[in-house]
């Protein structure tokens, strides 16, 4: 009889269902009867992919319109978020009550409930602990800062904990990762979990069916991804300081699935493409925000990356401060954001051999790990325990 798993997965971006997708579709390959639940983008990406999601109450935070967070829309958005919760919760032990194993990417709520069933529960994690970024009312960021960290309370409760992460000191999300060593025992980075980035089509054929030139100006990908609003925030500031820059560098975009403002003649933008990671081994450097998933991506294959991190976002700006100091890439504040600094740091990336070299060491890391089996190992032991 085939063992059963309910899969919880934050709907917040792309970034979780994107990773968990891969899991969801090797497990279903061997043989496990798996349901998953989600809500907002996260949804969203598992209908455009063909995985069929259950629908939960949607937890988020609050933006301001130029996509800088609010502490205070945050507060606002959920002053009922015991009732939110608790409504995931009853969701999740509905999904849950005839699995075998119950594995929570980033959900509290699938976590606890999997707790109070008595199953063994799996979880995946990039960050544990909630930074909060505002330089404001320090009362109030205390006070939220410590209902934060409720859910690192939760997932403490997992019988493994898998961090989907580059091990140290290549850690992107090592700011966001201050884990108790009382959890030592049953925590392990695994790797980034992704599409495999070798083995895609030559450099010529992928840049002949994106319309680009490889004898040309070098390429810069942008890759839109995070939350609706903050991505399509930046696509607007940004696809016009490319178009401005566009006859010194070659950009392709790729925007999550939204559509252009306008249409650019000398920029390559598509609105969704299947397999990103084409793009990613033919680019020359990435721009990007600084979501975990997205940045682990791009450094697996080797490329420098310039990060336009979320204003005020704690995690991507924890995210875009390891990988600078890594040396594999630089961070643009998106208030400074102009074609001048724009240029400045794609020149800096491309005549700077260092953030190649940099870049270089985590694709040789990600090529040596295997977190998908490691996973899939971990779920077969905790099911037959």
């Amino acid at each position: 009889m085939s063992p059963e798993m309910h899969f919880g997965v934050c709907g917040i971006g792309y970034g979780h269902a994107a990773r968990s997708a891969i899991l969801i579709e090797e497990f279903l390959r061997r043989g496990w009867i798996v349901s998953v639940s989600s809500y907002g983008d996260g949804l969203r990406y598992f209908k455009r992919v063909g995985i069929g999601a259950k629908p939960a109450p949607g937890i988020s935070y609050g933006v301001l319109p130029e996509g800088k967070v609010s502490i205070k829309l945050t507060i606002y958005k959920n002053i009922l978020l015991p009732i939110r919760f608790a409504e995931q919760v009853s969701r999740e032990l509905s999904f849950s009550e005839d699995a075998s194993l119950v594995v929570s990417d980033s959900r509290a709520s699938t976590v606890l409930a999997g707790k109070i069933l008595g199953k063994p529960v799996l979880t995946i994690l990039n960050q544990f602990n909630i930074r909060v970024e505002y330089p404001r009312y320090k009362r109030l960021i205390e006070l939220v800062e410590a209902v934060a960290q409720a859910p690192g309370e939760i997932w403490a409760l997992s019988d493994e904990i898998l961090i989907a992460d580059y091990p140290p000191p290549y850690t992107i999300s090592k700011q966001n990762l201050a884990i108790p060593e009382s959890l030592a025992e049953k925590t392990s980075f695994i790797g980034p979990i992704m599409e495999r980035v070798e083995g895609s089509a030559p450099r010529k054929i992928v840049c002949e069916k994106y319309g680009l030139d490889p004898e040309a100006a070098p390429i810069i990908f942008y890759h839109a991804s995070g939350p609706g609003y903050e991505r399509r925030r930046l696509t607007s500031l940004l696809l016009p300081i490319l178009d401005k820059l566009s006859g010194k560098f070659q950009f392709v975009a790729t925007l999550g699935g939204d559509l252009p403002n306008r249409s650019y003649e000398s920029l390559k933008v598509f609105s969704w493409v299947e397999n990103p990671v084409e793009l990613l081994r033919v680019a020359d450097a990435v721009i990007c925000r600084a979501g975990q998933t997205t940045l682990a991506k791009a450094l697996a294959a080797g490329k420098p990356v310039i990060m336009i991190p979320i204003p005020a976002h704690g995690e991507q700006l924890g995210n875009a401060l390891s990988v600078s100091k890594q040396g594999a890439g630089l961070a643009l504040d998106q208030e400074k954001l102009s074609a001048e600094t724009l240029e400045r740091a794609i020149r800096r990336i491309l005549s700077d051999p260092s953030f190649s070299e940099k870049a270089g060491e985590y694709r040789d890391l990600a090529r040596k790990l295997e977190p998908v089996e490691y996973v899939c190992s971990k779920a077969s032991e905790l099911a037959s325990a």
